[in-house]
């Protein structure tokens, strides 16, 4: 068992790579070609403002989302922090999308996201749990 709990850490990064890949390309898809990728997705832009305005909104964010997640990815102390983020951040887009999709009626378009993001959100709440039974198992084996 001393074993695995040396192999728990690698497994809460390997439930963070996903989210922080999917921030970077968000932010890469927005912060490139803002007006096509709004376009793609039935968005028109008017002015230069707004195309600014999606590239902040769509592309930094998620960039810094990505950067942040990134940093706990690698940092030894900062994994509990990185789930936390993450499951924050979908807990919150789910709730979003959920009352999105109920009051624009977007349920046959948004159940491929919603199924996803669920996914993701409870691998984050395994992360978490794992890394605070690694934590609670490490202070038992020091005291």
């Amino acid at each position: 068992m001393k074993r695995f709990w040396k192999f728990a850490p690698w497994l809460s990064r390997l439930i963070l790579l996903p989210p922080t890949v999917i921030f970077a390309l968000i932010a890469a898809r927005y912060l490139s070609q803002p007006a096509q990728a709004a376009a793609e997705v039935g968005i028109s832009l008017g002015t230069p403002l707004a195309i600014t305005i999606l590239r902040i909104g769509f592309g930094a964010f998620p960039l810094g989302c990505s950067i942040f997640t990134l940093s706990c990815l690698v940092s030894k102390r900062r994994i509990l922090t990185g789930l936390a983020f993450v499951s924050t951040m979908l807990g919150v887009a789910l709730i979003v999308r959920t009352y999105g999709m109920l009051l624009d009626g977007t349920v046959k378009e948004s159940l491929g996201l919603i199924r996803s993001e669920a996914i993701l959100l409870t691998l984050c709440f395994i992360g978490i749990t794992l890394e605070l039974s690694r934590r609670r198992q490490g202070k038992q084996v020091v005291t």
